[in-house]
């Protein structure tokens, strides 16, 4: 659980911080090449794992608005 929030946060940070426009892809974001499917699977709807974010299109998205 530790990884993933780490994972969580530093996105976060990047995408105010450098990224600024969503939606975003894996690819934006060199520490996820070696989990290419995390944003993915903790899309909205996936129904399996946490949801973090909300897939536009395939392979692009966006923050979940927190609540």
């Amino acid at each position: 659980m530790r990884r993933q929030r780490n994972l969580i946060g530093q996105i976060r940070n990047l995408v105010s911080e450098k990224i600024g426009d969503e939606p975003f892809e894996t690819s934006d974001f060199d520490f996820l090449s070696a989990s290419p499917s995390f944003l993915s699977k903790h899309a909205v709807g996936n129904g399996r794992y946490s949801e973090y974010f909300v897939r536009i299109s395939r392979g692009k998205y966006k923050l979940k608005e927190r609540i």
